[in-house]
């Protein structure tokens, strides 16, 4: 009979029940999907790393002789390492892709590739060349094809063994752009047995061992090599393209740390005011059941299955499609981004706990609110609840209260005597508000760093990058014929008290095409004698005005220490700006400015002899529209959830309101209120209730 009675009760109060079931569904399904896409990067990439064995670090030198190589291999922090020459090619096909070409030493031990399709790596093949998988599909290579690389005068013809990934490069692109082009970039690799010239190592990567310290391990590391053949050490925070993945997870992180925690905070909460009102308001119901002979413990029961059905059912199915839908809106543009070989959602043991607390909070609440019912003797809870008294405030004794019309002092008291529903209300409008109004602040703060980095700063339209080898000539006529003005770029190295960071280096007087700001946006022009640092690097680094940064470009190894004389703000780019002459004045022979890059106002679309290649803001702005495709689609999904929700949660709580106070409504009726007057006297409760959550969400969404 009670089962039956639960199922005559889940048809007659549908939408009360449904908005329950709803309740927890979407605070399960927000929290597991939004976080199954997190957990599944980090475990997909992790065990990629794993299965791989990523190198722990890796020491860049001029050339890696035995000796060096054997000093490495020596030092106790080391479990083993792996020397490779690692040298910039151009392949054989149209508009000249660039390839990275790994010569490895040996079997491949460390940052082994995984392999796609193909044979594995042999070190004894002396025809074989591995390539890059995303490079392959975007230039229709498969197994047996041949590829020409062309390098400093010397000429690599192999034969293609196995295409493959390889976990050095989950971020890669071609220098002046911001996505990757992989018709255009690449890598590959091959054993040193296959080259007909002379090896020049320059590379080693490094397995270390756990208990590693990064930072004694670089003491150790400069003890021991000195300056010999030692350039640069970078760890795999310091690692480019694994860095910037990290970073996208740590972003993703943050997102599915606190929004959804929102979600479910707001779900959880108005879920358990819910379940106790609903079972309220079931008192007579108890009481009949009670003078029928029904047990306490057979009612409690009977009640405790309306909130464990409900919340389980609904958290249960968000626990299941929350992993298996949302993740894979994200898919789509990371993979245009990262080369991953799988993408796929994981479960966290998170997530059962946040169903759990779903279930055992509606449980609970549905207990406590049942068993004092079922305390009262039959005689009293057959009987409706009095009202409750409340007695009159400090508003209500002052003369303001007189002018008030009837709407407003019957919606004051009622509020004041429903305190529970009037904060329930005021939370669920002013915690999806909230999050409504920081996923719009995202894409405003995105839109503003856009303008800033892309309107204010760079004033080109065209980024020529130059080849190394250009002549002044060339240069010249480069110059001539856009217009513009050179610059230097460099990839640098800054340390400070022991700490360590990348950077890059800009070179070059006041410019019209690259504009200096301050913190505030605000134009400055630079010493053109002094040093300039931005200031997101100094912080990172704890240094100021005044104190002095060693540095050195990244594959020279000459550290110069310089006096910083001031700062300036960018949102990307964090390094030095300096003059011509001042790089000149502190590098000393051993760094001489010439331009690698020059800037145009002129939309370039000719090869000019000396360029290796060319950048335009339009593909600057189609980079970055790409890139922030997984904010904006974490922002839509953010939105979604929060609107749903809002209205999931308003509905209820106007529905429990609506029928809590039906006496009180049939009373105003006989007293000659049309339903039209009664009508505005329930909106103007849910218009002040949702004023006021509004309004308290505006400086929290800032502040968030």
């Amino acid at each position: 009979m009670l089962f039956r009675k639960m199922l005559r009760d889940f048809k007659d109060h549908k939408a009360q029940f449904l908005s329950i079931f709803l309740m927890a569904l979407i605070g399960v399904f927000a929290f597991t999907g939004i976080s199954g896409e997190v957990v599944g990067m980090v475990e997909v990439s992790s065990s990629y790393y794993e299965d791989t064995n990523l190198a722990d670090g890796w020491i860049y030198g001029e050339e890696i002789d035995d000796d060096v190589f054997s000093d490495i291999k020596s030092m106790e922090e080391i479990k083993d390492a792996q020397r490779e020459m690692v040298v910039d090619t151009v392949a054989n096909y149209s508009s000249d892709p660039d390839i990275t070409l790994h010569i490895v030493e040996g079997k491949q031990n460390i940052s082994k590739f995984y392999l796609f399709k193909g044979e594995d790596f042999n070190p004894n093949d002396e025809e074989g060349i591995w390539i890059d998988k995303r490079f392959a599909d975007g230039r229709n290579l498969d197994i047996g094809d041949k590829i020409t690389l062309k390098f400093d005068g010397k000429e690599v013809s192999k034969t293609v063994r196995g295409i493959m990934y390889s976990p050095e490069y989950v971020y890669y692109i071609q220098e002046g752009s911001l996505l990757p082009d992989f018709s255009q970039v690449g890598f590959a690799y091959m054993p040193s047995k296959g080259a007909d010239f002379d090896i020049e190592y320059n590379t080693i990567a490094l397995d270390a061992y756990e208990d590693l310290d990064e930072k004694d391990f670089k003491s150790a590391l400069e003890e021991t090599l000195g300056q010999k053949a030692y350039v640069q050490y970078l760890d795999r925070d310091n690692n480019v393209g694994i860095k910037t993945l990290q970073d996208e997870i740590d972003q993703h992180k943050m997102f599915s740390g606190i929004f959804p925690a929102i979600f479910v905070l707001v779900s959880l909460l108005t879920l358990v005011t819910t379940m106790s009102r609903v079972i309220s308001a079931q008192r007579m119901q108890i009481g009949t059941l009670k003078a029928m002979g029904y047990s306490n413990k057979s009612i409690i029961l009977h009640y405790l299955s309306y909130g464990f059905v409900l919340s389980l059912t609904g958290s249960v199915i968000g626990l299941v499609i929350g992993p298996l839908t949302i993740p894979y809106l994200f898919y789509p543009t990371m993979s245009s981004t990262y080369s991953l070989p799988s993408w796929g959602p994981s479960w966290d043991i998170s997530f059962f706990f946040v169903a759990g607390l779903m279930v055992i909070s509606s449980v609970l609440i549905s207990y406590i609110s049942v068993k004092g019912i079922s305390d009262e003797n039959p005689a009293e809870t057959i009987r409706p609840k009095a009202p409750k008294l409340v007695s009159s405030g400090l508003i209500e004794r002052t003369k303001i209260w007189k002018r008030f019309s009837f709407n407003e002092r019957w919606n004051y008291r009622d509020a004041k005597r429903n305190k529970t529903r009037a904060i329930m209300s005021v939370f669920g409008v002013f915690a999806c508000a909230l999050l409504v109004m920081s996923a719009f602040g995202m894409v405003d703060s995105i839109n503003d760093v856009e303008d800033w980095q892309y309107n204010q700063i760079y004033n080109f339209n065209s980024k020529l990058i130059l080849e190394e080898n250009i002549t002044d000539s060339q240069l010249d006529h480069i110059l001539d014929e856009t217009g513009g003005e050179g610059i230097r770029e460099e990839a640098i190295e800054l340390k400070y008290k022991g700490i360590k960071k990348t950077g890059t280096l800009t070179v070059m007087n006041d410019s019209e095409y690259y504009k200096v700001t301050d913190a505030n946006r605000n134009y400055i022009h630079l010493d053109p004698d002094g040093i300039a640092i931005s200031d997101k690097m100094a912080e990172v680094l704890g240094l100021k005005v005044g104190d002095k940064v060693r540095w050195h470009v990244a594959g020279n190894p000459k550290w110069i220490d310089s006096e910083i004389t001031e700062t300036y703000s960018i949102p990307f780019g964090q390094g030095l700006i300096m003059s011509p002459k001042t790089f000149d004045r502190e590098g000393g022979d051993e760094y001489n400015y010439s331009s690698n890059v020059v800037l145009t106002k002129k939309n370039v679309n000719k090869n000019y002899t000396g360029v290796s290649s060319i950048t335009t803001m339009d593909d600057i702005r189609s980079g970055w529209s790409i890139m922030t495709e997984p904010m904006d689609m974490m922002v839509s999904v953010l939105t979604t959830f929060a609107i749903v929700l809002a209205v999931v949660v308003l509905y209820n709580l106007g529905l429990l309101s609506f029928t809590e106070i039906q006496r009180e409504l049939a009373t105003l009726k006989v007293l000659g209120f049309n339903s039209k007057s009664l009508r505005r006297l329930l909106l103007t409760q849910n218009l002040w209730f949702s004023t006021i959550g509004f309004i308290l969400a505006i400086p929290g969404a800032y502040i968030l």
